[in-house]
């Protein structure tokens, strides 16, 4: 009966000890840290992994090097790796960059092992050291809190190029998940043997660190004793920790060859000839678009002006002189552009007369039927290869997508100097877009003619002398090519010029017997109110129904350089 409760009990001992020999521990984690005169340090982790009876290929170490300062990229250099074991003799490792950490996996994929093994991890980096006007620092998460067994015990040594007096340093650690306050069990300063007023480094010890718990130190010291970075090195380093934040000037540079194969207009003469007329009988919102690929709304006011003097419709000024009201006269000719036909329609539908405030928010949708079939016309008559609208619309679209996806695949958009940079990309974009649509040959040489017009609008009685043949001036010249005027933005400049022959309001314009004083000055300054009203009333859809701090003020366990954690495979 002894022997089988012996026996009982021998098993019921070795099913509770089974999960704790199985369970796998870090016996110690000890660590030192060599502070060098030009600023890097040497790293040593000695690490006692206890795989316990489990069976394994060795364990991996990974140390965030990629972090943010002050919202731009800083990024640790490493200068150096390799692991050996307790005697020296190398490991099989491999070390890699996965996303913000530098990773050391040791061991072989061909070989298992159980037990207590010792790694002897050494590295070298450079820009872990905070700087300040009165002391230097080293901020650093020994052992990570991101291991996923417990460390039964664990010790950092720092040590200094040079012995320093003691009241000169200052130094703290704490232990626990990350933020934890709590201070480590010991530390003291590593004394010169010969005198005790001087240090060559501290060192900090504790005990139990359980899983995802992590030992930090804070270690100060006077300026002077390490190198610190010049000015360039320091710049150099932003520069390259930062590169993705200038990958506008390769957007930029894209964009322009993009533009000098796809966007650049042809050669056309070279020379401005002065013109009498549009060119093949354009209506002024085709000059409008050809001139700068664009149809807008000035271009559509003067279309509806030109309406006025071709005789289809009256505008008359209301006393106020704020409001207008258009009465239609007669229908266009069978020949006429779709577009003015599309737009003598828009305006009166079914009627002869209209106010031009009641056609808010609803001839904004013919506005935009009018104004593509502008820009098709355009191409139909062959101006432009496509619709300048669509390329101008498509070139922005898949430009800012290329760009948030360059940036976004660079993480760039984490810093403020890349979304400074994506925000700098995208206005080279929007500034490109514009000037995509691409003229054909023909089209090159009507912008030309239209120069040729704008010179002839806008030029100075006194230099007149120098065009050949030109018309003479009168009354119907001057109503003829204002809308042409309108659209070149030299209305005034054309006024000015028949200020002292045209006193009486034309036939097509009611200034609703405000007629002292008049004068083709007067005129133009009703057209712009018209122009100004028109753009209040005419083009806007109608609103929508809905309406780098230092570790001794404020750290904690897992700040400042190091830290990671690790397992094993």
């Amino acid at each position: 009966m002894k022997k089988i409760v012996f026996i009982l009990a021998i098993s019921l001992g070795l099913l509770v000890a089974l999960p704790v020999m199985a369970q796998e521990k870090i016996d110690s984690f000890d660590s030192k840290i060599q502070i060098n005169n030009d600023a890097t340090i040497n790293v040593t982790e000695t690490i006692k992994y206890n795989f316990g009876s489990e069976e394994r290929h060795g364990i991996y170490r990974y140390i965030p090097i990629k972090y943010a300062r002050e919202n731009n990229k800083y990024n640790v250099r490493v200068l150096g790796v390799s692991v050996t074991d307790e005697k020296n003799h190398p490991y099989t490792y491999q070390v890699t960059y996965p996303g913000d950490n530098m990773e050391v996996k040791i061991g072989d994929a061909d070989i298992l092992i159980s037990g207590v093994k010792t790694y002897v991890i050494n590295y070298k980096l450079r820009r872990v050291i905070n700087y300040f006007d009165d002391y230097d620092e080293l901020y650093w998460n020994v052992t990570g809190d991101g291991w996923n067994v417990p460390i039964e015990k664990s010790s950092v040594t720092v040590l200094l190029p040079q012995n320093v007096i003691i009241k000169q340093l200052k130094s703290t650690c704490y232990v626990g998940p990350y933020g934890s306050t709590a201070n480590c069990a010991q530390n003291g300063y590593i004394l010169n043997s010969s005198s005790d007023t001087a240090a060559s480094g501290v060192e900090y010890k504790h005990g139990l660190l359980n899983a995802y718990e992590g030992l930090t130190i804070v270690f100060g010291w006077p300026t002077g004793i390490v190198q610190k970075p010049t000015q360039e090195q320091a710049i150099k380093d932003f520069l390259e920790d930062n590169k993705a934040g200038f990958v506008f000037i390769f957007i930029g540079l894209a964009c322009f060859i993009f533009w000098l194969f796809k966007g650049k207009d042809p050669a056309g003469r070279g020379t401005i000839i002065a013109e009498y007329d549009a060119p093949e009988g354009l209506s002024p919102a085709e000059v409008g678009t050809i001139i700068d690929e664009k149809t807008e709304k000035k271009d559509i006011s003067a279309e509806i002006i030109n309406l006025a003097v071709k005789g289809c419709l009256k505008i008359q000024r209301q006393r106020t002189g704020k409001s207008f009201t258009l009465f239609k006269l007669k229908e266009l000719p069978a020949e006429a552009p779709g577009h003015e036909k599309k737009l003598l329609t828009a305006l009166f539908g079914d009627k002869t007369e209209v106010k031009l405030s009641d056609l808010k928010d609803d001839f904004y949708k013919d506005f935009a039927e009018i104004t593509n079939d502008i820009y098709n016309l355009s191409v139909t008559n062959g101006y432009f290869p496509k619709n300048p609208k669509k390329v101008r619309f498509t070139f922005l679209i898949l430009g800012i997508i290329a760009t948030v996806i360059i940036y976004g695949a660079l993480d760039a958009l984490q810093t403020t100097i890349g979304q400074v940079s994506c925000t700098i990309s995208g206005i080279i974009v929007i500034i490109v877009s514009r000037f995509m649509p691409k003229k054909t040959e023909k089209g090159v040489l009507a912008k030309e003619q239209i120069l040729g017009l704008k010179e002839y609008l806008t030029v100075a009685e006194k230099d007149r002398i120098k065009f050949h043949n030109a018309p003479e001036k009168n009354p119907e010249l001057f109503e003829k090519l204002l809308p042409y005027a309108m659209v070149l933005g030299v209305e005034t400049q054309w006024a000015k010029q028949f200020k002292d022959i045209y006193n009486e309001p034309p036939k097509w314009y009611d200034a609703n017997g405000d007629i002292s004083h008049f004068n083709s000055l007067s005129l133009i300054n009703g057209l712009h109110t018209f122009s100004s009203q028109a753009s209040t009333s005419l083009y806007t859809a109608p609103a929508s129904a809905s309406s780098g701090s230092s570790g001794f003020s404020g750290g904690g366990s897992g700040g400042g350089f190091g830290g990671g954690g690790g397992g094993s495979w």
